[in-house]
């Protein structure tokens, strides 16, 4: 069943586009009214906000909306679905303000698979988080059941290769990665030397389907060691992996054929979505 959404805020804002964009092509997600402000959504007295399966606010900077019309837009929406998504320049929000309850507000790194989440709990029928609710029991709720975590069947036959200058980093990857079905090579930055070249390389059990990159901290040595990681693995999807995915960053990678990037404060469950929507599209 398609589920209704409505849009406030900017979505031309360059840091929102690939959600919009991802919103765009979800097949059980319609968007049905966007707004660029909250008084505007309440031009016809809230009527499209309480029919609504989900709203979704977007904010660029602190402050960008009032407390105030927080309040009257989680009063509408009260029985429903209700996420303030926010960029890079609101990170301390949680701490120096309290416009948002914590129930309500979502990294734009993470927003993807909380809306993903949601639609999934709209079609079983549970409700939605209340916005009263501790940050223990939003961590509780987002988490899911224990059959949410389960290896993903379709990676067993897959291999993957990690790359970073942190060693510490790889074997976490390493071991995510072997929680979900899928063994992997771990290697430091590829570099070359004079006129050395790449050659394409397989592991001992077949190809390389997915390369998961370091991109911290961008600079001419990530930039070459990607270069290079496309030649050693030319079969391969490549993601990224970062602390801070902002539009900055964004930026820096537009030409650099990254599927997507994974955060590294979400490195377990981002793994896990952002290899699903892969497998999901392959």
């Amino acid at each position: 069943m398609v589920r209704s959404v409505i849009l406030i805020g900017n979505v031309r804002r360059r840091e929102f586009s690939s959600l919009a964009t991802w919103l765009c092509d979800q097949t059980d997600v319609r968007i049905v009214g966007q707004f660029a402000t909250i008084e505007d959504a309440f031009e016809d007295d809230g009527a499209s906000l309480s029919e609504a399966d989900m709203t979704i606010v977007l904010q660029s900077w602190s402050d960008q909306f009032s407390k105030r019309n927080a309040d009257r837009l989680i009063g509408q929406t009260l029985f429903r679905r209700l996420i303030c998504c926010y960029g890079a320049w609101c990170e301390s929000d949680g701490r120096n303000r309290d416009i948002w309850p914590d129930a309500h507000r979502v990294p734009l790194r993470l927003v993807q698979r909380v809306i993903e989440w949601e639609v999934i709990r709209i079609g079983r029928g549970e409700p939605a988080v209340p916005p009263t609710s501790a940050r223990d029991e939003i961590f509780a709720y987002r988490l899911g059941e224990p059959e949410d975590w389960a290896p993903l069947p379709a990676l067993v036959t897959m291999n993957s290769a990690i790359i970073s200058p942190d060693a510490v980093l790889r074997r976490t990857v390493k071991m995510l990665l072997r929680d979900l079905g899928m063994k992997s090579l771990s290697l430091p930055l590829i570099r070359v030397n004079g006129r050395q070249r790449i050659k394409p390389k397989e592991t001992s059990r077949g190809p390389v389907h997915f390369v998961i990159h370091d991109l911290d901290p961008w600079g001419p040595l990530v930039e070459e060691s990607l270069a290079n990681a496309r030649r050693m693995f030319p079969k391969a999807e490549i993601l990224g992996m970062a602390t801070m995915g902002d539009a900055g960053l964004t930026s820096e990678i537009v030409d650099e054929g990254i599927q997507s990037v994974i955060p590294k404060l979400d490195l377990e469950d981002g793994m896990r979505w952002h290899l699903q929507e892969l497998l999901a599209h392959s």
